[in-house]
């Protein structure tokens, strides 16, 4: 009995991975990716602060390219080359706030293991889509809330503060709202390094300014990060609680009988349109149990269909195509 318990387990395990939709599970065990996480942040926040004219030099000429950009654009320091820079940088390291940040790092991120084999996962399937592309050197820092990831093209930086968890205190001292928590997670970071390089490489410049093209474009950058991280959870991919993702589900087919019924698809208004893909507590045309950024969450749907019903279509092409207009008309999207 115990040997065909065996075999009808086995049996259904090699069922699931045979029903993978090979679309979303290509092959890519075999792609090398050359990663390099470097976290800085401990580096600099670690120094001696009685020793920093002392204790930077190294850094600054280990990471000339990434510390220019960062003391320069990114925390607003000065060029370092200026004889008061270890000052600022002095201040900056020892700003209480600063302090208690790269003390709570050190308590959310022990290491950066899961991270980074998270990050080649999704670089491997970048390469897969985009072999051209060059994979850029990832700096973890501490920004100073100013940004969460700051993108060159030899590398891209992430703040360490902006992914402590969504009951972190320091986002509740800063008033941000419960709504713009939800992502600020650590299981966040693989996936906001890839949405970040699309949203570089392809940014959103429509023919027309209207609420499709914008469905469709974020929709896009969803559907790009899926395409990366083929197992992400739907309420990770879309920034939802276990309840909007339910709730946008539910009510997709009444979502876009609304859309097309109240003639909201071509028009060119930037308020509606933040209404239906900005972040918000919940989408205000939608109601107040609605979920945010429901027209991006049609979009990614809108896109999902386009990709079925064109399997010619490349990832690459798919990205480069601007007209949202076009891949709806293309999609058959019927919910």
């Amino acid at each position: 009995m115990k040997l065909k318990y065996v075999v009808i387990i086995l049996v259904l395990v090699l069922g699931a991975i045979s029903c993978k939709d090979k679309t979303m599970h290509p092959e890519v065990s075999h792609i090398n990716v050359e990663l390099s996480v470097v976290p800085i942040y401990q580096e600099i926040h670690g120094m001696d602060t009685m020793k920093v004219e002392e204790e930077i030099k190294p850094i600054l000429e280990k990471h000339p390219a990434f510390m220019q950009a960062y003391a320069h654009k990114i925390v607003k320091l000065g060029d370092p080359a200026l004889p008061d820079f270890s000052k600022r940088l002095y201040d900056f390291v020892t700003y209480p706030a600063n302090k208690d940040i790269f003390t709570k790092s050190k308590e959310v991120f022990p290491d950066f293991n899961d991270f980074e084999q998270e990050l080649e996962e999704g670089f491997k399937h970048y390469k897969y889509y985009f072999p051209e592309a060059t994979i850029p050197e990832i700096y973890l820092m501490i920004s100073g809330f100013s940004q969460s990831i700051a993108v060159d093209s030899l590398w891209l930086g992430v703040s360490v503060e902006k992914y402590l968890g969504q009951d972190c205190e320091f986002y509740e001292w800063l008033d941000i709202y419960q709504y713009l928590r939800i992502g600020m997670v650590k299981e966040k970071m693989a996936p906001d390094v890839l949405r970040a390089i699309a949203l570089t490489n392809y940014p959103n410049h429509p023919k027309v300014e209207d609420l499709i093209n914008n469905m469709v474009y974020q929709g896009k950058m969803r559907y790009f990060v899926h395409r990366m991280f083929p197992d992400i959870k739907d309420t990770l991919l879309f920034d939802y609680t276990a309840e909007q993702m339910l709730w946008c589900n539910n009510h997709e087919p009444d979502m876009w009988a609304s859309l097309v019924e109240w003639k909201h698809l071509f028009k060119e208004d930037r308020m509606m349109i933040q209404k239906y893909t900005g972040d918000a507590p919940f989408t205000s045309n939608f109601g107040n149990n609605s979920a945010p950024r429901a027209g991006e969450f049609i979009g990614y749907k809108i896109v999902e269909s386009y990709m079925k019903k064109n399997e010619e279509v490349t990832l690459k092409q798919l990205m480069q195509e601007t007209d949202g207009r076009k891949i709806l008309a293309a999609s058959n999207y019927r919910p």
